[in-house]
């Protein structure tokens, strides 16, 4: 697993969290691929997983039917100094 950022990002509704890419080599390759990405959230248990073009709850990957949650591993817009 790799930690694609060194600092955490701040969604829009506050919550911390940092991207993160599980990565795969298949037979005899020598390329690694992103195979998972997703983030998980500082201070919870709250993993997501990209699912097409959005993030679901990572029990989605053991077969849930879980739905996308709105907002989640998204950057808010950085503040404007004045």
């Amino acid at each position: 697993m790799r930690v694609l950022e060194a600092e955490l990002s701040k969604d829009t509704k506050g919550g911390r969290f940092v991207p993160f890419a599980v990565d795969f080599r298949f037979g005899g390759s020598e390329k690694w691929e992103s195979e998972i990405t997703g983030c998980v959230y500082q201070g919870s248990a709250k993993l997501f997983v990209k699912v097409g073009n959005a993030y679901r709850p990572a029990a989605f990957l053991l077969g849930k039917d879980l739905a996308p949650v709105p907002g989640v591993c998204a950057a808010a817009p950085a503040d404007k100094a004045a």
